[in-house]
């Protein structure tokens, strides 16, 4: 019986000491009362958040002129680009059937185009985006930068066990002029949560499960991918231009989508249906697969415009929409408004949404 009670006393301290490893170990969500401070700093102090994973790297500023804006830089750190085969093959010449039809409704036929093959597309540039409202609420986080707990300095086997000794992810703070340098932990096997060394004091704190997930830079969760930050409400009249030519209608009872009614400027009593179908296309049903950085081409080169979208709200302007496309071979489709930094990808399909235009322009439907 004595026996019998060691044996389960000491099962009881083993699973106590392993419960201890594991709350030490996971991250918690805490409180700010009772979180600890890893760098005190307020949302207007703060000047910079640059993180590296190693290869890539997201930098944060956050613009007060104006509304506030976060702004992100994203890209390969120098020196860490993918290398691009120098003697992969090139788009070869090959003659033209008998053209390729274009959002303008042209065709082009005239000579040789380029036949398109495999080629791997070099590295896009460093780009600068508008972050969206989840890269605001992450600047807030590190006003100031709390971790759930402090670990203090760690010996080098520890800071091995942690993910902490040869990680190449860092994190900078920049605050009132003054940079801060963390080394940031890597996945590694059995470790739970996120943990960061302070390069300057060689201290280790452990992070909020959520704090550094959104920084990666591939996943882009922080890219403002909307076209428009005004509501339909918001216009009460748009003007659709194609090939030089205008039509201006006028849009009412758009608080509710299947009451929105759009007709001609000039009989704004018949309503359109089918210009009130093709404009939500246009609001509703754009598709960005790609953010272009500020002053950034397509690879191909300056898109051309071939339709514009101009909204008014009592005669004053709201914004815009530019729908573009690049030269042969192929058609790649960008877009622009008054909300994105340049150019932005759009998806397969939007040739017909312009193409459709031509009838609103002509009253032919």
């Amino acid at each position: 019986m004595k026996a019998r009670s060691v044996a389960v006393m000491g099962a009881f301290a083993v699973a106590s000491l392993g419960a201890a490893y594991a709350t030490w170990q996971r991250p918690k969500e805490t409180r700010s009362e009772s979180a600890v401070i890893v760098l005190d700093a307020t949302r207007s102090s703060i000047e910079k958040l640059r993180y590296e994973d190693g290869t890539r790297f997201v930098e944060l500023t956050r613009q007060v002129d104006g509304e506030p804006v976060v702004w992100l830089q994203v890209g390969f750190i120098p020196g860490k680009e993918p290398v691009v085969d120098a003697g992969a093959p090139v788009l070869p010449l090959v003659a033209s059937d008998g053209g390729v039809a274009k959002l303008d409704g042209r065709s082009q036929d005239a000579g040789v185009v380029a036949a398109p093959v495999a080629v791997r597309p070099p590295p896009p540039p460093i780009r600068t985006v508008r972050g969206n409202e989840r890269a605001d609420k992450l600047w807030e986080k590190f006003a100031p930068f709390e971790a759930v707990r402090a670990l203090g300095t760690q010996s080098d086997v520890k800071l091995k066990e942690l993910g902490l000794e040869s990680s190449s992810r860092r994190l900078d703070v920049t605050v009132a002029g003054t940079s801060r340098r963390y080394r940031v932990s890597a996945p590694t096997t059995g470790v739970v949560g996120t943990y960061v060394l302070d390069e300057k004091d060689q201290k280790v704190y452990l992070l909020p499960a959520s704090l550094m997930s959104d920084l990666e830079p591939s996943s882009g969760v922080l890219v403002d991918r909307r076209l428009h930050a005004f509501k339909s409400v918001e216009f009460d009249a748009f003007d659709v231009t194609l090939d030089g030519k205008k039509k201006s209608y006028v849009q009412t009872d758009a608080a509710i989508p299947q009451t929105t009614k759009v007709a001609p400027k000039e009989t704004p009593d018949k309503p359109d249906e089918f210009a009130r179908n093709w404009h939500d296309k246009i609001w509703n049903r754009l598709i960005v697969t790609d953010v272009l950085g500020k002053g950034e081409l397509p690879p191909r080169g300056e898109p051309q415009v071939v339709l514009r979208v101009d909204y008014f709200f009592k005669g004053k302007s709201k914004g815009f929409i530019e729908i573009a496309q690049t030269s042969l071979p192929g058609v790649e489709v960008f877009g622009r408004t008054e909300q994105t930094a340049g150019w932005v990808g759009l998806h397969t399909g939007v040739e017909d949404m312009a193409l459709e235009a031509k009838k609103l322009i002509a009253d032919t439907h």
